[in-house]
């Protein structure tokens, strides 16, 4: 991977904001930078609402406005918020990856190593997950493993999802833009009270791309467009008591897309054709036959009922969701009709928690509760259809999971400054394979073969994880912590192999220390966190000798890292942002690693003794990523303007254990320029996003005989928006 003098020129960038940070928190507030203070920020991630400031745990929190400066229309936007995170999408189901664990596997049932909540829920399917960011309040990444409060295979962190809630008074919001690659987009909201008791909202987000980032060279057709992409949300807020609030919320979505085309890389040559030589570089283009889209739509609710008495809160949180994901897409990657697949996943979960947990301001504030779930995945069914093969192969497969947890977490304060908090958490999971089968059509005779099916499977685990932090608050504005933390990751069954064997948990134990900082007059906030992981058992892709690709735990590995986040109002028009994350991912061992050759056109090898990648970085972990964001407001007579910027930069990274399919390092720009009336009613911004017009890729992977397959990210893209907000 290339390391090159972007290291020192961000570090040099952000070592000059530092310094000026100290040198303004020695002199006090400095009324020469005419600073004013921050706006407090309040998290949930102990599951009760506090300051950011007084959470010993690393957080990062993005607004309304942190997403409009940065560009950010979905959750694979926040890669260039937040360093240390990635976020793939992979053909169209979601990868994550926070301080370096995160996983490329890509099966139903298999989760997220960082889990998504919205509003509360957790969302297993990773079909599901691909969700925009419309009527959002706040997201709020936690990081490193939650084993306690959140521990349903939150090994590398959550995702912290939260919407809107409506309000007293009426509230319309509305929005449209246009783009480049006619790209339309259209928001609307309205909320309020419509009675004393209730307060209701609803938001509708629309999206289409009509013209293509690229077309396919083979079929004439178009590629990289978006037919659509619809979500409606509803919130209804009861309050039949100052001490019961029942909330209940409803979303629907659906996509229509031929995104996520994979395509050879160029340069690398084709282990379905070698004979045809290096590959050309065709831009956004391809040269395949096969058709790809995807589609899909997602549907869930929710019901929240609170009450609160003295001093004890109790809470219920039901949920259910469903969604259905159906693709079909090239496999070769080349024009000649050799291989290509098309699969369905159905998803369902339903999920109840219950908990109890302390009010009031004593010295010792705690929280117990049981959490059950229950989900069911499935390919129903993914075919492969392979003339080089000589034949389609047809898998049926589902996986069911049952899980049930107990936990509890306190914190004692032993003096007004310093806290102890000691988690717990017992998770117990059964996992089931069923209705799986696995059928053959041999081609060039027209024949179908028996079916064979195999046998149900069942398989459980339990872990224990904990939790323990101590902080102390040095002054009103300074805190320090450190802490030690346990993750658990389910396993589960390979839905793609029915037959095969399960795979079992994935295992992390965490080290941190961190700090917490309001300087200057609390107009900058300060938060650095250095952490060392232990990460055993890795859910690993692994080749056996058939040629078939499946998930075990034949990895582990250390990881060390720092980070420091910085926010700096430096005066009422002006504020300031950055962010730093260094993290040194290495495998100590992977039995099993696929082995590709650079340039492709050869099978992989396989790895039998798990040394050949020791040392080699994890797959999307970055050494090295840097944000800096700033947003300047003008005061006109007619109204404001905003101008705000947000760059990135990532020092690239590796996909695949062998470390050979690289992204290298890049630079994101993103901008947002908008006026906005005296009233507040009316606003017109222009916007744009990858500015500097860089080709990244949005995610590679390797084919068992050598084939390096890639989907390009979004290019350059720009346009207008206007809107209107009654309040």
């Amino acid at each position: 991977m290339r390391r090159h003098k972007w290291h020192m020129g961000w570090v040099t960038v952000c070592g000059g904001v530092l310094a000026q940070t100290v040198a303004v928190a020695a002199d006090g507030p400095a009324a020469t930078l005419q600073s004013t203070q921050l706006e407090e920020v309040i998290v949930t991630a102990q599951k009760r609402s506090e300051d950011l400031q007084d959470v010993p745990i690393a957080v990062k929190t993005l607004s309304v406005d942190d997403l409009i400066q940065g560009g950010t229309a979905d959750v694979t936007g926040l890669t260039e918020l937040v360093p240390g995170l990635n976020i793939i999408n992979a053909n169209g189901i979601l990868n994550t990856s926070l301080r370096g664990i995160g996983s490329n596997a890509v099966a139903p049932g298999f989760e997220n190593p960082v889990a998504l909540y919205v509003d509360g829920v957790y969302y297993a399917s990773a079909t599901a997950n691909y969700l925009n960011l419309a009527n959002i309040s706040q997201v709020a990444v936690v990081k490193g493993p939650q084993g306690t409060l959140y521990g349903r295979n939150a090994t590398g962190g959550l995702l912290q999802v939260t919407t809107r809630d409506p309000r007293d008074g009426y509230q319309m919001q509305a929005s449209v833009s246009y783009g480049n690659y006619d790209t339309s987009a259209a928001t609307v909201y309205i909320g309020g009270r419509t009675s004393d008791y209730v307060a209701a909202d609803i938001s509708v987000y629309a999206a289409r791309q009509g013209e293509p980032w690229g077309d396919n060279l083979s079929t004439g057709g178009e590629i990289y467009t978006l037919d659509h992409d619809v979500t409606v949300r509803s919130k209804w807020v009861f309050t039949p008591s100052d001490a019961t609030t029942i909330t209940l919320i409803g979303d629907y979505s659906d996509i229509d897309t031929s995104m996520n085309v994979p395509t050879i890389q160029p340069g690398t040559i084709s282990g379905f054709t070698p004979g045809l030589g290096v590959s050309p570089d065709l831009d956004y283009d391809v040269a395949d036959d096969a058709p790809n889209w995807k589609k899909g739509h997602s549907a869930g609710g929710s019901l929240l009922i609170r009450h609160d008495f003295d001093s004890i809160s109790i809470s219920s949180l039901t949920a259910y969701r469903e969604s259905e994901y159906k693709r079909s897409f090239e496999l070769d990657g080349g024009p000649l009709p050799l291989v290509y697949a098309e699969d369905t996943w159905p998803d369902s979960q339903f999920s109840e928690e219950l908990q109890i947990q302390s009010l009031g301001d004593s010295a010792l504030t705690w929280q117990a509760g049981v959490y059950y779930f229950e989900g069911k995945a499935a390919f129903t069914p993914i075919t492969l259809f392979g003339n080089y093969l000589g034949a389609n192969l047809t898998f049926f497969n589902r996986q069911s999971t049952e899980s049930i947890a107990g936990y509890a977490q306190g914190s004692y304060a032993f003096s007004d400054s310093t806290t102890l908090t000691l988690g717990a958490r017992y998770t117990e999971e059964t996992r089931k394979a069923y209705d799986g089968s696995s059928s053959v059509y041999v081609i060039p005779f027209a024949l179908q073969l028996p079916t064979v099916y195999a046998d149900d499977e069942k398989a459980t685990f339990d872990k224990f994880n904990y939790r323990v932090s101590l902080d102390h608050r040095f002054s009103d504005t300074f805190l320090a912590y450190i802490s030690s933390s346990s993750g658990f990751k389910s396993g589960g069954f390979n839905t793609g192999s029915p037959g095969t064997a399960p795979y079992d948990p994935e295992t992390v134990t965490a080290y941190e220390i961190g700090t917490k900082a309001d300087l200057a007059g609390r107009s900058v906030r300060w938060n650095n966190a250095a952490y060392y992981y232990d990460y055993k058992d890795l859910q690993t892709q692994v080749l056996d000798t058939s040629g078939v690709i499946y998930i075990a735990n034949a990895a582990s590995a250390d990881i060390y890292g720092f980070e420091s986040d910085l926010d700096w109002q430096a005066t009422d028009a002006l504020r300031l942002s950055g962010g730093v994350s260094f993290i040194k991912s290495e495998y100590s061992s992977y039995i099993g690693a696929l082995l590709s050759d650079p340039m492709g056109g050869v099978p992989s090898t396989v790895d039998p003794t798990g040394t050949a990648v020791k040392g080699n970085a994890l797959p999307y972990a970055p050494e090295f990523t840097a944000t800096l964001g700033a947003d300047y407001t003008w005061s006109l007579p007619a109204g404001t303007i905003k101008l705000a910027v947000n760059g990135y930069y990532n020092d690239g990274f590796y996909f695949e254990a062998d470390n050979v399919m690289e992204q290298d390092s890049y630079v994101d720009l993103a901008a947002n320029l908008r006026w906005t009336s005296n009233s507040g009613r009316f606003w017109i911004s222009a916007y744009g996003k990858n500015l500097l017009d860089e080709r990244t890729i949005g995610y590679a992977t390797t084919q068992s005989n050598g084939t390096h397959l890639l989907q390009w990210a979004a290019p350059l893209t720009y346009g207008v928006a206007v809107g209107v907000s009654l309040d």
